[in-house]
């Protein structure tokens, strides 16, 4: 049976989602641990924040048949893959951060508004640099 359109292929795109979160909330956790000099619980949070990501690499690797995940795009080759990033962070330095920044501002929130603006130039940097690499891929012939 093909995965695309499948309840299962819906829960491993939250499995993903909820894997490649726990890792980063791990990694964040392991350096608050550091800030307190709970080096062993730190330690603790970075092993299994890596355990996180084998999870969700597994994920990721069944839903390669059905495109990235928050894109759609086909995976697999790095130029499919760098094609699928670009299109994920134009998006958000272009749409979805703008317009959080429109609405912490609407609600008063002006450093979370200058943070999101903060964010969308860094998106837009990392667009850039896919795109040069996508057509220095291009002029080489692969």
């Amino acid at each position: 049976m093909a995965l695309k359109g499948t309840r299962t292929e819906k829960n491993l795109r939250a499995a993903f989602a909820a894997e490649a979160q726990t890792n980063r909330r791990y990694l964040y956790f392991a350096q608050q641990a550091d800030i307190e000099g709970q080096s062993d619980a730190a330690e603790l949070f970075r092993t299994a924040a890596e355990a996180e990501t084998g999870h969700a690499f597994g994920h990721l690797e069944f839903l390669e048949t059905c495109g990235d995940p928050l894109t759609g795009k086909e995976l697999g080759t790095t130029k499919l893959n760098l094609e699928a990033a670009l299109m994920q962070e134009k998006d958000e330095a272009e749409k979805h951060y703008p317009e959080m920044a429109r609405i912490a501002r609407e609600e008063g929130l002006e450093d979370i508004a200058a943070w999101f603006e903060s964010v969308a130039r860094g998106e837009a940097a990392h667009a850039e640099r896919i795109e040069r690499m996508l057509e220095r891929m291009s002029g080489s012939g692969t």
